[in-house]
């Protein structure tokens, strides 16, 4: 059987980093440290708008429909019946999944929406890490890409299509209006711009995926945006002690669930074409869209 370290392609990417002390040993054995309190950037803002907010709620809203109640089943009903029996002791495997599940971190009455967020996107961002690992060791690299990328994609058409299509309907009727204004005309009211940055805007797109993130260019005349997340919240919702690699950024989800997902589902086949530029080994990330 294949091992991790017969997976040169992607651990060649993993992260460096320095050691976390005791928890980081104790991620090391298999046995994730008790996240703190305060981890990671969202937890340590302070004021009301940011942590009680509009943008604080629909984060709170989208992540619990779209990761908790939908996301979190891909691990539990795909991933992990697979990674049972590829393994030789799949006793064991359920043993090391519930040592990751006891790491949850639980919703308590008094959380802000924000810091359910959080939460509930940490959770679902530790477990798929570990169980992104270990598909690694059990299947070659085209089949562990198409079990994640390709399963992901077809749920996403499933589960949903609605918001695909909002998102592909935005951006073909902005492709139209500008294919349909007559060349060398200058566009006065400014349509085209206010109907990509309606499309592209943060909250509406990413907010509850990337957390804060700002579009730095925008050309309504070739069809064109890039947007710059500083901050990937992938990777610092969870408590890295609590990473079953906590020496590294939680890398293969970053790679095959957020950009190999999105890049698959937004191809530009039906109107938008998503392409994503990680910055491993920091947490930012580069995005560009086109239609």
């Amino acid at each position: 059987m294949k091992t991790a370290d017969d997976m040169g392609s992607a651990s060649s990417l993993r992260a460096g980093g320095g050691k976390r002390g005791d928890d980081a040993s104790r991620a090391r054995s298999g046995v994730p440290a008790t996240p703190s309190a305060g981890s990671g950037p969202a937890a340590r803002r302070k004021g009301f708008a940011y942590n009680y907010g509009l943008q604080a709620i629909i984060d709170m809203f989208m992540c619990r429909r779209m990761i908790a109640e939908r996301g979190s089943q891909v691990v539990k009903l795909t991933y992990l019946p697979m990674i049972r029996v590829a393994a030789d002791e799949p006793d064991e495997v359920m043993r090391g999944f519930a040592r990751v599940h006891e790491a949850r971190e639980r919703i308590r009455i008094w959380d802000s929406p924000r810091e359910r967020w959080r939460k509930n996107y940490g959770n679902f961002v530790r477990e798929s890490e570990w169980a992104l690992l270990e598909l690694r060791k059990y299947f070659t690299q085209h089949q562990y890409e198409e079990i994640v990328v390709g399963t992901g994609a077809a749920f996403a058409h499933l589960d949903s299509q609605k918001e695909i299509d909002f998102m592909n309907g935005g951006a073909r009727k902005a492709q139209a209006k500008r294919e349909s204004r007559t060349p060398g005309t200058v566009d006065e009211p400014g349509v085209l711009r206010r109907m990509l940055t309606k499309v592209l805007d943060p909250g509406r797109f990413a907010g509850f995926l990337v957390g804060e993130s700002e579009i730095s260019e925008i050309d309504p005349e070739s069809g064109t945006a890039v947007m710059e997340v500083p901050s990937c919240a992938w990777h610092t919702c969870p408590d890295p002690a609590s990473l079953p690699n906590p020496d590294a950024l939680p890398e293969q989800g970053c790679l095959l669930i957020c950009k190999g997902i999105f890049e698959r589902v937004f191809d530009g086949a039906d109107g938008i074409k998503m392409e994503f530029d990680p910055h491993l080994p920091e947490p930012s990330c580069t995005i560009r869209i086109s239609f």
